[in-house]
């Protein structure tokens, strides 16, 4: 009779850990297609908590990321950047990311020299800390791509808002049927 109260209490820790492990990986997941959603419909100057998404759309800087892929950037200090970190900046009305390969002081201001791991040759121009949306810190690979093929966001919501729901409804009556279960052995011990 112990050994199956353990194996039970066993079983129970392992779907509650299942369970929260499944949250968190959802509450990620969900996050990171609001951001990307929002980044696309603002026009990439949105961010949340210091935090934007930007849809690669050239090889600039195949192997290390790819056209389709979708970079997650988090705003830093000048200080912080570095050479060989990767940026996105702002440049001519366009997003671009691109490695920094130098940093030099000019009046006082940081200007960066960036380049294209895939390009030949050096960016012309150089970026101004101003001009910097920030460091990237995640790549999610293929994830522009799907999006870009679901070109309308509402469409895009919809599908989240279905998977969270049914995730949701599944966690919901798990929960009910245990409860039942656990209501039922106790009334069965009582007899």
């Amino acid at each position: 009779m112990r050994y199956d109260i353990d194996s039970i209490n066993r079983r129970k820790q392992r779907a509650k850990v299942l369970k929260i492990i499944l949250g968190i990986i959802l509450i990620i997941l969900v996050y990171n297609i609001i951001l990307v959603g929002i980044s696309m419909i603002d026009g990439n100057k949105f961010n949340l908590f210091g935090y934007s998404a930007y849809i690669i759309t050239s090889d600039s800087m195949t192997p290390e990321i790819n056209k389709g892929d979708v970079v997650i950037t988090r705003k830093i200090g000048e200080d912080e950047i570095e050479v060989n970190d990767i940026i996105t900046f702002y440049e001519e009305g366009q997003n671009i990311t691109h490695r920094v390969m130098e940093i030099t002081d000019v009046d006082g201001y940081k200007e960066y020299k960036t380049k294209g791991d895939n390009n030949q040759v050096e960016d012309s121009k150089t970026v101004n800390f101003d001009n910097i949306n920030g460091k990237v810190i995640l790549k999610i690979p293929f994830l522009g791509s799907i999006i870009s093929f679901m070109k309308n966001q509402i469409i895009l919501l919809i599908i989240v808002l279905i998977i969270l729901i049914v995730c949701l409804y599944k966690m919901q009556k798990n929960d009910k049927s245990e409860m039942r279960r656990r209501k039922k052995e106790i009334e069965e011990k009582k007899q």
